[in-house]
């Protein structure tokens, strides 16, 4: 058992950007808190990732893995000790000594809809208005509800998206409402967006982490810090994505959560790029059959993508 008289030194590996740094503090936070390591012996280690450099379009590049593989490589090489992850941006399938082996307990899993302008909702959105967002989801989302809507590629971490919007180089942008809290950013109009309304991105909200397999006492503390409910629910959103492999261009999301009486809600889509073809899936599980049935969920989601999407990828 991981004790505060244990005096290793815990490197915890991130991204570089301001939210990612937010993340690895809150964590290392967790760490003391549970008296599972000293404040001295915990060491925060920025890695810039790929992602955080490209600055076009990542489509013709590997997805996901942009924002994760230099630091998962750094965990592979034992030069970090636990990679604090957005679990939103993790492929399905980690590199083979690794996994996600717990999650801090998940924040506001919700989306937002970030505008200079004071509305109350997507319809208030001046008509034929531009929109910045690099998701292949939320544009999806926004366009079959407001097929007006321009949508234009809009990358860069937090504060560049804030600052491209305050500018008015578009009308508004999204982002994840964690982020939001965690950065305690106030300065525009913030609206939240209900899960049913916008599904979120599988792992959402939460922050993953990841470690070697064969680090039994990294692995200790993880287990001590894991917020079960919140760790099953992710494990279930990922299970569904498995299904298309690793990383996912097309519009997909998936989203689970306990209800009030322990039975758990998967609320899943995937659709067109232009949100003209859709496909919703919610079922119902408990704990002891929530990943069989996310398993079946991604089975039908791939069946309806080869059936009816598929011709649309790229035409």
């Amino acid at each position: 058992m991981a004790s505060i008289t244990s005096m290793r030194k815990i490197r915890i590996g991130t991204r570089s950007t301001n939210l990612a740094m937010r993340q690895a503090e809150i964590l290392a936070g967790a760490i003391t808190n549970r008296n599972l390591a000293k404040e001295e012996n915990i060491e925060i280690i920025k890695i810039k990732s790929s992602g955080d450099i490209i600055t076009s379009s990542i489509g013709p590049y590997d997805g996901k893995r942009l924002f994760t593989k230099e630091i998962d490589q750094a965990l592979v090489d034992n030069k970090i000790d636990i990679a604090a992850h957005s679990v939103k941006d993790l492929e399905s399938y980690l590199l083979d000594e690794i996994d996600l082996l717990g999650v801090l307990k998940r924040m506001d899993p919700r989306d937002a809809l970030i505008t200079n302008k004071k509305i109350k909702s997507i319809d208030e959105l001046p008509k034929n208005s531009l929109v910045g967002t690099s998701s292949p989801r939320r544009s999806a989302i926004l366009k079959s509800i407001r097929s007006d809507i321009n949508i234009i590629e809009f990358r860069g971490n937090f504060e560049t998206r804030i600052r491209k919007l305050m500018d008015k180089e578009v009308d508004g942008t999204f982002l994840a409402m964690a982020g939001i809290q965690r950065l305690n950013f106030s300065d525009c109009n913030i609206m939240p967006l209900e899960t049913d309304f916008m599904i979120p991105a599988a792992g959402q909200g939460a922050i993953g982490m990841v470690a070697r397999k064969d680090d039994s006492e990294i692995i200790d503390i993880i287990d001590q810090l894991n917020h079960i409910e919140s760790y099953i629910c992710i494990c279930a959103e990922r299970k569904v994505l498995e299904s298309f492999g690793g990383s996912c261009f097309q519009p997909i999301a998936a989203f689970a959560n306990f209800d009030d009486d322990e039975k758990i809600t998967i609320n899943t889509m995937i659709s067109s790029d232009d949100g003209t073809l859709y496909e919703n899936i919610k079922e119902y599980a408990k704990r002891d059959t929530v990943m069989d049935i996310a398993g079946d969920i991604g089975r039908r989601l791939l069946e309806y993508f080869d059936k009816s999407l598929k011709r649309t990828v790229n035409s």
